[in-house]
């Protein structure tokens, strides 16, 4: 038998990809971790060009997944994410990371 070792949580994966470019902006923010995230100490916010991006309807979803809701204008360029959160071991977790959001020529 393995014995499990309790560490921090870390972000897995992201959506919008860390560090990638998107052609629409995203309807959702879904960060996946390798535990479950902590929903009474989770944060999530979006900053891009013109400010702070509206979120909504925080959630945790099933495999570890936080996801917030996309509201407001997102104009072109670089959008940082920032998030907060717990896992098993209850000490909180920061973290960012950016993606770009370039819409197709017409």
């Amino acid at each position: 038998l393995g014995t499990t070792l309790l560490g921090h949580m870390t972000l897995k994966s992201a959506v919008p990809a860390a560090d990638g470019t998107i052609t629409a902006p995203p309807p959702s923010l879904q960060l996946t971790f390798t535990q479950e995230p902590d929903l009474s100490v989770s944060k999530l916010d979006l900053t891009g060009p013109s400010g702070g991006v509206t979120l909504n309807n925080l959630h945790v979803m099933e495999n570890n997944v936080l996801m917030a809701m996309v509201g407001g204008q997102m104009p072109d360029g670089e959008y940082t994410v920032a998030w907060q959160s717990a896992g098993d071991d209850g000490h909180v977790q920061k973290g960012t990371y950016t993606f770009t959001l370039k819409r197709a020529a017409q």
